[in-house]
């Protein structure tokens, strides 16, 4: 029988995207969770995780058990909820509006992890970019991305990510590559955004932040179309760069003005704070604010 501490630094690693940074966060030596892992995969005669000098990925027998210590996971979770939660039980109507950008796969993957957690819970998920009115509508959380205007509502920062100009080397073959910020006005742009959106991207952090205009060739609401627009050869894009790891990993996608880092943007939980937090609102918090990243993890690290 595979060892249970073994399988769940396992999961630890994939969810801190490397041993170094799952050491940090339990505590442990850095050498003892590689030597842990390393006998799990001698236990089970299979290997799990693909290791060089810079990179970590999961094999597919990997991603497959990973999946497992996560549910294994949930159901500790579960066990110490159900014993934490005996005299406030978590219950009622959770309404969550989320933005369209979002992988609504990724999203149902957390909603289902949450509803096993806390199965009393009813939940109403709607995705919308619409400016969400938490009172008036009836929202009791709204993920959002900052910065936020408005003193009355209350933010929770959930996750940061970096964003980068990206494009194909088929779109930079023809029409060059931008050694400036305001090369990018001869340039066509794949926007990730609303109607309201503007062809403008802001480059650059503290005094050296510039906002810059492009031809915008599209505009869309979903990262996962802009990502293959771009990769279709139609312009370039600003993107996370977790949405398009294994891209630039395999050079289907290259990086754009490197000299110029951007801000990292922020998302956060809001809810109004007109009422007292409940107790589903903030364990949902909680939750999205530990697994989001744990989950996006296991798609990015999947070969």
């Amino acid at each position: 029988m595979p060892d249970l501490n073994g399988m769940m630094l396992f999961a630890a690693v994939v969810r801190a995207k490397g041993f170094s940074q799952a050491a940090r966060e339990i505590g442990m030596p850095k050498s003892t969770i590689s030597r842990k892992v390393a006998q799990l995969e001698e236990q089970l005669g299979v290997r799990l995780l693909q290791r060089d000098t810079r990179n970590l990925s999961l094999t597919q027998v990997g991603a497959l058990f990973y999946q497992h210590c996560s549910s294994i996971n949930d159901e500790i979770e579960a066990a110490k909820a159900t014993v934490e939660n005996t005299h406030n039980d978590v219950s009622g109507l959770l309404r969550v509006a989320i933005p369209v950008s979002f992988s609504q796969e990724l999203i149902a993957t957390l909603c289902s992890g949450f509803l096993r957690l806390y199965p009393n819970v009813e939940l109403d998920v709607q995705f919308t970019d619409s400016e969400v009115g938490l009172v008036g509508e009836g929202y009791d959380i709204a993920i959002k991305y900052g910065p936020l205007q408005s003193s009355d509502l209350v933010a929770r920062l959930l996750f940061e990510r970096q964003p980068i100009l990206v494009a194909s080397p088929g779109y930079l073959k023809v029409h060059g590559t931008p050694a400036t910020p305001q090369d990018l006005a001869e340039h066509s742009g794949i926007l990730l955004g609303t109607s309201r959106s503007a062809p403008i991207w802001p480059l650059g952090k503290g005094a050296r932040k510039t906002m810059v205009n492009f031809q915008r060739k599209v505009r869309v609401n979903s990262a996962v179309m802009v990502k293959q627009l771009v990769m279709d050869d139609f312009g370039i894009a600003m993107l996370s760069n977790s949405v398009c790891k294994n891209e630039l990993a395999s050079g289907s996608l290259v990086p754009i003005l490197q000299e110029w880092p951007m801000e990292a943007f922020k998302v956060y939980g809001v809810y109004s704070s007109r009422r007292q937090l409940a107790t589903n609102i903030s364990v949902f918090l909680d939750f999205f604010h530990k697994r989001f990243t744990s989950q996006e993890s296991l798609q990015s690290l999947m070969m």
